[in-house]
């Protein structure tokens, strides 16, 4: 009865091991994860069960999840994206056949991440805005209850940016700002200040750019990295504005403030002030100064598509303005080569 009884144990445990072998993956952004069934999801949280305990994430947390049961190529797309390879993703999500994926969260993470290659290779110079466009918008149409929502949004009204619709961004945008999670709100109201700034809106978009700046400064400090990312993105816009209206000195210390504290690593932030540094020194008549900035953008931190764009386009100018032709010709030519779809 002894053995019985051990080889009955030896069962129950055999039997409760394979189970948590066998489990979806949620990965966080802090990078911890959370293991066990996706029971339940919305654009704003996912529910984890695993045996009775239940663990619900906040969609805003969620840096991935890895589906028990998923293709490979899906698994292999996500690393691919997040290294920066997307035609490779792109190619690894061609081989999967939706019609035979009968859970609703693995299809919609293949057309996501479909869309996201398309968005990023177009972004890039490498495919068509409006085709990677319609595409994420299909996302958003068809799959509101995921939680890759809120950022399909987001993406949309980048891409419409680019496309020079700012009204229609500015509806994405405005969607985005509904998210409950601090990042998302900045992202959106970041998002409307850049589509306001494009479209000569200068009142309007520092307006944008200073409630971004105020939402993150109310109440306890974050410490949220997205959301401190943000608040110096519209730091880096409010100063844009600025120069836009003519207040040149203000904008020039808080642009180089702003560089002087900036993680030297950090693409985006750093191209983006270096860009408008460059601005706001052309605007106060100093061109040389100026094309230092915009070098900075061309040499240092031109993995950032649409701010290299935006540099060489002043680059051409510029050395065009000191007499430096050959220069100014090899910049515009990489411009309409490099990003044709953004410039």
């Amino acid at each position: 009865m002894k053995w019985h009884c051990t080889i009955l144990a030896i069962l129950i445990f055999l039997s409760s091991a394979s189970a948590s072998a066998v489990a979806d993956t949620v990965t966080k952004k802090n990078k911890k994860t959370v293991l066990g069934q996706v029971s339940a999801m919305s654009n704003r949280e996912v529910t984890v069960k695993r045996g009775t305990a239940k663990t619900v994430v906040p969609a805003g947390e969620i840096r991935t999840i890895v589906y028990d049961g998923e293709p490979k190529s899906l698994s292999l797309a996500r690393a691919s994206v997040a290294h920066g390879q997307y035609e490779d993703a792109l190619k690894a999500l061609s081989q999967i056949d939706t019609s035979k994926i009968h859970r609703k969260a693995i299809v919609a993470d293949v057309e996501f991440y479909k869309a996201l290659a398309a968005a990023r290779l177009a972004l890039r110079g490498e495919g068509k805005i409006v085709e990677a466009g319609t595409q994420m918008a299909q996302f958003v149409k068809a799959h509101h209850g995921n939680y890759h929502w809120y950022e399909a949004n987001r993406i949309v009204g980048d891409l419409l940016v680019v496309s020079r619709l700012y009204g229609p961004a500015v509806q994405y945008y405005t969607t985005l700002a509904d998210a409950p999670w601090l990042s998302a709100r900045l992202r959106a109201a970041v998002g409307i200040g850049r589509a306001e700034m494009a479209a000569g809106k200068i009142d309007e978009a520092a307006a944008s750019f200073q409630k971004a700046i105020e939402m993150s400064s109310a109440g306890t400090k974050t410490t949220d990295a997205d959301a401190l990312e943000q608040k110096k993105l519209a730091q880096i816009g409010k100063a844009r504005c600025l120069a836009a209206q003519g207040k040149l000195d203000d904008a020039l210390k808080m642009t180089q403030e702003i560089i002087d504290q900036a993680d030297p690593e950090d693409v985006l932030l750093n191209a983006r002030a270096y860009n408008a540094l460059g601005t706001a020194l052309r605007k106060a008549g100093k061109p040389q100064d100026a094309l230092l900035a915009f070098l900075h953008v061309d040499i240092l931190y031109f993995n950032s598509p649409e701010e290299h764009a935006e540099a060489l386009a002043n680059l051409a100018e510029l050395w065009g303005e000191v007499h430096q032709t050959d220069r100014a010709i090899r910049a515009q030519e990489t411009l309409r080569t490099r990003y044709k779809n953004i410039h």
